[in-house]
């Protein structure tokens, strides 16, 4: 078993969003989540099958007063043996995998931002700073989180400009990565022709409010189980594995991608990291089976 306790250095962010692409278009299984909440702990097991790859397992949990608030850990099973293949920083994968996802996203919806602006400086605020700089190089990037420090502290490492909440609620491309149980992006101040990316986690996180949801009128989601776990979705939404392959989604004023995870991603990306890693001889091997 190959163990991977940091991954950062394996992944480059154009191919992990054309990993989570290809994805959609695989042979593939995973369960609906099912998740158990200890006081104010999330907590869910998230299993995926790509055709040819291994069965991929990954724990994770929100835990609100832990920095940061999400963490996992991601295994890996020969799909025949059941002998363990990796173990891998889930924390990590998570955050790659969430960002790449929301990058397949801006593409299939045609985005071409002059400015992406993104509310929320934790770590997949992080993660999508530098994924979506690499897939938008001439953009102006700008990001807010209530914490200010910490805003410009990851403004100036990934080069984003540090401002209002009101500021980037003007971008073309809003991207919300927060926890917040009020939403943070109102129907009233997108301009027309706006695309917003919520990727909050699932109830009781609320990032989007009414007027979002009239103003949007259909939503592409990350799962078919989307709307059974988060109150940032209106009346009609399609599940984008089934809007890539042709399916139509009645855009109104403005467009929204919703994200609450989807296990199909960690399959796709645990199995782009173990073969990066085993190409260069990267992380520790442990006998096991």
């Amino acid at each position: 078993m190959l163990i991977l306790p940091n991954i950062d250095f394996l992944i480059d962010a154009v191919e992990a969003v054309e990993t989570i692409r290809r994805a959609y278009f695989s042979d593939a299984k995973f369960l609906p989540r099912q998740a158990i909440t200890v006081g104010e702990t999330w907590f869910a097991p998230m299993v995926g099958y790509i055709a040819g790859q291994g069965i991929t397992v990954k724990l994770v949990g929100i835990y609100p007063k832990a920095k940061p608030a999400v963490k996992a850990v991601v295994l890996v099973f020969d799909v025949e043996t059941g002998a363990p293949q990796a173990l891998i920083n889930g924390t990590q994968l998570t955050a790659w995998r969430t960002a790449a996802a929301s990058g397949v996203a801006a593409q299939v919806l045609g985005v071409k931002p002059a400015e992406v602006g993104i509310i929320g400086a934790g770590v997949q605020g992080e993660y999508h700073l530098r994924v979506f700089k690499a897939l938008f190089p001439q953009a102006q990037f700008k990001i807010y989180d209530i914490y200010e420090d910490k805003a410009r502290e990851v403004a100036q490492r990934w080069g984003a400009k540090l401002t209002s909440l009101t500021d980037v609620l003007k971008s073309d491309l809003i991207i919300a990565a927060t926890t917040s149980r009020t939403p943070v992006v109102f129907g009233r101040e997108l301009k027309e022709g706006a695309t917003v990316i919520s990727i909050g986690a699932p109830r009781p996180v609320r990032e989007l409010d009414d007027e979002v949801k009239r103003r949007a009128g259909c939503f592409l989601v990350d799962n078919p189980h989307a709307a059974e776990e988060t109150d940032d979705i209106g009346g009609s939404w399609v599940y984008i594995g089934d809007f890539l392959k042709g399916r139509e989604c009645k855009f109104g004023e403005i467009k929204v991608y919703k994200s609450v995870g989807n296990p199909l991603f960690d399959a796709a990306m645990a199995s782009y990291v173990l073969e990066k890693a085993r190409k260069i001889g990267a992380g520790a091997e442990v006998r096991w089976d």
